[in-house]
């Protein structure tokens, strides 16, 4: 299987006719100069394709650096650098050489754009894998989990993006490729591939890995289309074209069965969310309020679990909730939803005052034992003859000065004024406590 596009690297050495036909009159040399000029220019952008389908040293160098960017963006759950990764890949040079392949049933090119790809492919999972592998953080990440779920939708977006890509080849618009690039994700998935390996999630793995292929075919296949339409591949008959729209229509609705198992999933996951949560707000007080739910699909089976703060327990709540649950979605429902009692406004403050009571309570003690401490030392005073009302931030020091001397009397009014200095907001003095004062310290 040979093509009909002379000067184009491994696209066959067969005679260009590129559609046109010889001319039958001299009149008609004008149609078929355009035609010519038509030909050339499908020939000239074939000689593109099969350029960037090549597998060399920027190709793997690139593909290693988007797989790099891509893991670690992944990783991190960055979406800028996700798209970064996008930007850099290089696997819609080999996508497009499938396409245009498929378009022109040329074997060469098919054949080169396939083991450039099965290359890039296995380079971009080897390398996330060795990055994952190396990296100390593992956690799954909202980047990761949606590579995870392929959709019908995920399918609609590599159609419509592969045909954006063809006609950014065909009329070389470089700034459409990056957004084909971008809206078509190639690289992310193989990474998610790799961690799914690295860290024994095969759901993972196989969920990327079908979002992967979701996209490469698609790719390719739009691709297929259009080229037709702009009347690549002149020279094949009808029944080439009948075969190439049986594969194509075949492969994509083989492919679509799981993809719309999946969006089947998803769309009956996001309305049992809604109706718990109008069923759970129904049920709860005005002031309640829900801190956190969880809606899972278990096989036929509905799992609600969730915390909410309420005034008031309501001790029939799963059971109500489960019940309305049921009926609505006609499901068996398991609910686990845990009451907290929330404060009010007034507990809160009587709260706050008591946390500052206690605070200030503490802090008094410790400065109280500070000051004895400090009154204290060197024996000069025993600690019995110090007496210390913490509420009042007041300290008696019972002194006899006839019985102290004259030396350690001036001492110990050296010290109590160093303490004085120390702790301001305390009245330090000589005398002695009432008796009623002396019950209230002890």
């Amino acid at each position: 299987m040979t093509g009909d596009h002379p000067g184009v690297p491994g696209l066959g050495d067969a005679p260009f006719n590129a559609g046109g036909r010889r001319a039958a009159r001299n009149d008609d040399h004008h149609d078929d100069a355009v035609e010519g000029d038509d030909a050339l220019d499908r020939s000239l952008i074939l000689a593109s394709v099969a350029r960037d389908a090549r597998l060399d040293k920027k190709f793997l160098l690139l593909i290693i650096l988007a797989a790099m960017i891509a893991t670690l963006g992944l990783l991190q759950s960055s979406t800028a650098v996700v798209i970064g990764a996008m930007l850099v890949s290089p696997l819609m040079g080999p996508i497009m050489g499938v396409g245009f392949g498929l378009a022109t049933l040329e074997s060469n090119l098919i054949r080169r754009s396939l083991v450039t790809l099965a290359a890039g492919m296995a380079v971009a999972v080897l390398v996330a894998m060795l990055i994952i592998w190396l990296s100390p953080i593992r956690d799954v990440t909202p980047e990761l989990r949606a590579r995870t779920q392929p959709t019908l939708l995920d399918l609609g977006v590599a159609v419509v993006g592969g045909i954006a890509g063809v006609y950014a080849i065909m009329r070389k618009l470089s700034g459409v490729m990056v957004g084909v690039a971008i809206a078509t994700a190639l690289v992310p998935p193989l990474s998610t591939v790799g961690f799914g390996l690295v860290t024994g999630r095969f759901d993972f793995a196989m969920g990327a890995a079908l979002l992967f292929l979701t996209n490469t075919l698609a790719i390719a296949f739009a691709a297929t289309i259009v080229a037709r339409l702009n009347h690549f591949g002149p020279s094949l008959t009808p029944q080439h074209t009948a075969l190439q729209v049986a594969g194509i229509v075949a492969t994509l609705g083989i492919l679509s069965i799981p993809l719309a198992l999946t969006l089947n999933s998803l769309a009956g996951e996001v309305r049992a969310r809604s109706v718990v949560q109008t069923e759970l707000r129904a049920l709860l007080g005005e002031s309640d309020r829900v801190d956190s739910l969880n809606v899972r699909m278990e096989s036929d089976a509905v799992a609600v679990d969730g915390v909410v703060l309420v005034d008031r327990y309501a001790g029939q709540l799963d059971k109500e909730l489960a019940a309305k649950i049921g009926t609505e979605l006609d499901r068996e429902v398991r609910v686990n939803i845990v009451q907290l009692r929330q404060q009010t406004n007034a507990a809160v403050q009587v709260e706050e005052q008591l946390n500052r009571r206690i605070t200030t309570l503490e802090q008094r003690e410790e400065e109280s034992r500070a000051i004895l401490a400090g009154l204290t030392v060197g024996e000069l005073l025993p600690r019995d003859r110090v007496l210390i009302d913490g509420q009042a931030r007041r300290v008696i020091v019972q002194r006899d000065r006839d019985a102290e001397g004259e030396q350690v009397s001036a001492a110990i009014d050296r010290i109590m004024a160093s303490v004085q200095v120390d702790y301001p907001q305390w009245l330090i003095q000589n005398g002695s406590l009432t008796a009623a004062e002396a019950t209230a310290t002890e």
